[in-house]
């Protein structure tokens, strides 16, 4: 049975699947270059309009619809799609579809956590587990239990607490700058490791995360990009004595209809009061952060802990699930024989998550274990493959021996060369996983801030990953189970903190990823070849794209990247790039050889 999964809204994606299994994706953020892109069929008329924080245009679904019948062909036996219950859309998306000359036996809404749920489960090896699933919100709640075992998947519980919209709120608390869509998330993780954790501040921070509640927006004139008319609700923590001299008063009363929404509010008084933090390197800052970190930590295994007993198995998806320190924390419980995450848990995996409900409420196949690993490489090969025999006229190259390339890599890292990588299909997801990376020495002391300053101009308190062969992982850091997609974060063993600088953050925690052979065998044997000259199978891995961007998929963006950062070498698959007029830098590829050896 070959179905599409479409879904539409922010982080729109669609996915092949073909007897229950993924065969490839298309994130549209990728091709549009812009984060969480959407496309729409709000209208079925081309041209733009806007939606929230970006403009859509059914022209751009009409071409990420070419390109997947190009691909993938135009002949299914269903499309499942998922667009949180919007009707009309759904409509206008079978419209499109039958226009463009899709050939559709069927067709299915999915719900949103449904969807989510149907992504881990349906990907992960049990035939029975736990599913949550959580983020901002749905059309089906904001967190939600599933029970999931071979006859499908039911709904356990649908709970109110909204853990990615208090968790988004908590940034604009302290300014961070918010991402196209308005989220401040991944930002806010990065600095919770620079506070320390203030008992005394715990209940007040444990009723902010139970009871948060979005605000209707500020009236904003255009689009409302990167939070834009953002509301701060400051719910419980105004409470925190040692806080109360960052809150400000704000007038709500020019704000029509905004006091009766204010249902989880204790007044109307503290509806008119915002928290506004002092600067990020302030302690106080820190602290808090820090505090809410630990009681969003501590909600969740409550709820978690309340359905432990329906199995031995944990599935966990959603935007949420992409906070690896509370990750971390459920694997520490011991509750869970085994607990499985995903490369692609938030919105950008629906399309896939949707496909795979449908195969199995369709079919009546009785799941027994996805039977493979779940590979994050599902994307397309760079967009503009076409053109890199033009590119190789423009920049000075050399090719290599692609049994010696892994090795070749290795060397440049070893000689403290920063290197693009871009190989094969790209990994799904926000996490570069080594076909979209940029790697480097991780035992450089100074390798950090080099990056920053050369390349990735981010903020200063964010820290960068480790990638590590499976089998040594353990070695180094304190994770017990693999890492495949960079989902959880544990911690550098002290004895190895100091020799590992640039991936170990100010709390010695680190988000690593582990690599087995069979999952990447190009990126293990370059771990395997580093340990030879470094001593550790370990490389520093950030993702590859230009600042705000999506991970690239144009060999264009990467050459761009090469000749306007401080990225010393760019190598697609054997081919290894210098800037033009830098051709000396392909004899570091001889030089650092003969170092090492």
């Amino acid at each position: 049975m070959k179905i599409l999964g479409i879904t539409l809204g922010h982080d729109s994606s669609l996915a092949l699947i073909e007897d229950g299994e993924i065969k490839g994706m298309l994130e549209a953020e990728r091709y549009f270059r812009q984060k969480r892109y959407k496309l729409s069929a709000e209208r079925l008329e081309s041209g733009p309009h806007p939606s929230g924080y970006q403009m859509v245009d059914l022209a751009d679904l009409l071409l990420i619809l070419d390109m997947v019948k190009e691909e993938w062909g135009g002949q299914y036996d269903a499309v499942a799609v998922q667009n949180q219950g919007r009707v009309d859309e759904y409509n206008n998306l079978l419209t499109v579809l039958r226009q463009q000359g899709f050939e559709l036996g069927d067709a299915m809404h999915v719900d949103h956590h449904l969807s989510h749920a149907a992504s881990v489960f349906y990907t992960s090896p049990f035939d029975k587990a736990l599913v949550l699933s959580y983020d901002g919100e749905g059309n089906d709640g904001q967190t939600i239990f599933f029970e999931a075992d071979g006859d499908g998947l039911r709904y356990l519980e649908r709970n109110p607490t909204r853990f990615g919209q208090s968790y988004n709120n908590l940034g604009y608390m302290a300014s961070i700058s918010a991402d196209i869509s308005g989220s401040t998330a991944g930002k806010t993780m990065g600095l919770t490791s620079y506070g320390r954790t203030r008992e005394e501040w715990l209940p007040a921070a444990g009723r902010y995360v139970r009871e948060y509640e979005k605000l209707p927006r500020w009236p904003t004139e255009g689009l409302a990009d990167k939070g834009k008319g953002h509301k701060i609700n400051s719910l419980g923590l105004l409470d925190i004595r040692e806080l109360k001299k960052y809150i400000k008063k704000v007038d709500y009363r020019k704000t029509k209809g905004v006091l009766k929404n204010l249902k989880q509010l204790a007044s109307a008084d503290e509806a008119n009061l915002e928290l506004h933090l002092p600067g990020l390197d302030h302690q106080d800052t820190q602290d808090l952060f820090k505090t809410v970190q630990t009681a969003w930590t501590n909600e969740v295994l409550a709820l978690v802990e309340k359905h432990r007993g329906f199995s031995r198995n944990l599935c966990v998806v959603g935007g949420c699930a992409l906070n690896g320190i509370t990750n971390y924390e459920l694997e520490k419980t011991g509750w869970f024989d085994g607990i499985h995450l995903i490369p692609n848990p938030s919105d950008c995996g629906l399309s896939a998550g949707a496909a795979l409900y449908y195969y199995y409420a369709k079919t009546g196949k009785p799941f027994k274990g996805y039977g493979r690993y779940y590979s994050p490489y599902l994307g397309q090969e760079a967009y503009d493959k076409a053109d890199l025999p033009r590119l190789k006229e423009q920049y000075p190259h050399r090719e290599l021996d692609p049994k010696q390339t892994a090795g070749h890599l290795a060397a440049l890292v070893h000689q403290d060369l920063i290197v693009g990588v871009v190989r094969g299909r790209y990994e799904v997801g926000p996490r570069a996983l080594g076909n979209r990376s940029i790697l480097c020495n991780p035992l450089n002391p100074d390798m950090r801030d080099i990056l920053n300053e050369k390349v990735k101009h981010r903020e200063w308190y964010r820290p960068f990953a480790p990638v590590v062969t499976a089998e040594d992982s353990s070695t180094y850091f304190t994770n017990e189970a693999e890492i495949p997609y960079m989902s959880v974060i544990c911690y550098t063993r002290p004895e190895y903190a100091d020799k590992l600088p640039s991936i170990t953050h100010v709390d010695s925690s680190a988000r690593v990823q582990t690599i087995a052979k069979d999952q990447n065998a190009f990126i293990h044997t370059a771990l395997k070849e580093f340990e030879k000259l470094s001593g550790m199978p370990i490389m520093l891995n950030t993702s590859f794209n230009p600042g705000g961007e999506p991970i690239l998929n144009f060999y264009q963006v990467a050459f761009e990247m090469l000749e306007q950062t401080g990225l010393d070498l760019l190598l697609i698959e054997d081919t290894l790039f210098a800037k033009p007029g830098q051709e000396q830098m392909l004899d570091a590829v001889d030089a650092a050889l003969q170092a090492g050896g």
